[in-house]
Parts: C-alpha cells; structure tokens; sequence
C-alpha cells in the first residue's frame, strides 16, 4: 500500500517538481541521470535475468513486447505535437489510463510476497514497485507540461486525476489477479521490465542523438 500512496503523492506534487525542474535544471539532470542507472540496476538485474532463467526465451520476448507496446505509444503520441484532433486527445487518454492501470498493477503490497513467489522463487516486488516509482518521476511530469501547454491547465489536472484512478484500479486488481494465477506474475515482471527499459533506452538515444528527451522537453521553453 505504500507504494501505492508514494505514487499519489507523486501525481500530487507533479506541478511542484516540473516548477523545481524548470528552476534548476543542471541539478534536474544529473538527479534523471541516477534515476536511470537506478531503473537500469533494478530492471537488469533483478527482473530481467532472473526471469529468464526462470522462463527462458519466453521471458525475453514478453520483456520485447513491453518495449515495443510503450515504445510505440510514446512515439504515436508525444512525437507529433501537431496532432490536436479531439479524436487524438480520446486516444491518448485510453492509453495514458492503460498505462497507468500497468503500473499500478506493478506496485506489488509486500504482504503478498508469498502469493506472487515464481517457480525461481526470486521475490522482486520492491525492485519492480521502486523502478514504477523512479519512472514516474520523469514521465508525469512531462505528461503535465504536455497536456498544460496544448490543452489548459483544467485539462492537465484531469489527466492527473485520470491517472490517478487507473493507477489505483491496477493496483487492487492486480493484487486479485496475481493472487488467482502467481504463477505468472514472473512473465508480467518481464513484461514491465521491458517498458520500462524502452524509457532507459530513449533517454540513452537521446543523449546520443543530441534530441531532447521527456526531462528536456520539461525544461525547454513553451513551444519548443
């Protein structure tokens, strides 16, 4: 439940941490730095190598779906700002309340440890829960910067609100599913692992590239 409530608070404060981001930036990239070597670590080692060896190949093509079904996402709709069609602004919805119903199913009670045990019998729920966490950090507030500068204010809180209420009907109906078929909580580690890496992956191109990422579209100023 913790995680849960930690991941609230987050959406709670997203207007305070883009404020802090935009204020000082230097400090706001080293701090996504860490985040992603922390989500590299957590993800790496803890969740994808152990779920193939628990799994096998199978484990490495749900992680490649993960990354290819929010890979694709982020790329559909936050690569085109153009797109403004009320069509458009219904479809990121559906996928943002998708997401965030994933996530909250991730954000795994410890109590339910014995009921989410694989065959490998690795326990990964507090790496998993803290790599949600750590990712939301960047990607919401982007998402609030986002919806704010296209959409108005009212609508950015309505996507927060959105998110909140998919995060906390993941996380009870996670808990149910998982606790009717534990056997493959293993495969949607994987599953969340991959996603997650999408995101370590775009921030690592990006760098490469010189082309801003979530962090730096944060940081630019409106209409860049």
């Amino acid at each position: 439940m913790e995680y849960l409530i930690a991941s609230l608070l987050l959406l709670v404060c997203t207007p305070l941490i883009v404020w802090a981001v935009q204020r000082y930036q230097r400090l706001s990239r080293l701090f996504a730095f860490f985040l992603m070597v922390a989500i590299t670590y957590n993800i790496g080692a803890h969740i994808i190598i152990e779920n193939y060896e628990a799994f096998g190949i199978l484990a490495i093509l749900v992680a490649l779906g993960g990354a290819l079904m929010f890979g694709f996402g982020d790329d559909y709709f936050f690569s085109h700002p153009e797109r403004k069609s009320r069509l458009f602004f219904y479809l990121i919805q559906f996928f943002l309340f998708v997401h965030a119903m994933i996530d909250g199913a991730a954000l795994i009670r410890p109590e339910f440890q014995d009921a989410t045990r694989f065959v490998s019998q690795h326990d990964h729920q507090r790496e998993l829960s803290l790599s949600i966490l750590l990712h939301r950090m960047i990607f919401e507030v982007f998402i609030w910067k986002f919806f704010l500068e296209r959409y108005g204010r009212w609508s950015a809180l309505l996507v927060l609100g959105q998110i909140a209420v998919g995060t906390i009907l993941g996380f009870f109906g996670g808990q149910a599913l998982f606790q009717l078929i534990p056997s493959y909580f293993g495969l949607f580690e994987a599953f969340i692992g991959g996603a997650l890496l999408h995101l370590v992956y775009d921030y690592m191109k990006d760098r490469l590239k010189g082309t801003p990422d979530h962090l730096a579209k944060v940081t630019a100023a409106p209409g860049e």
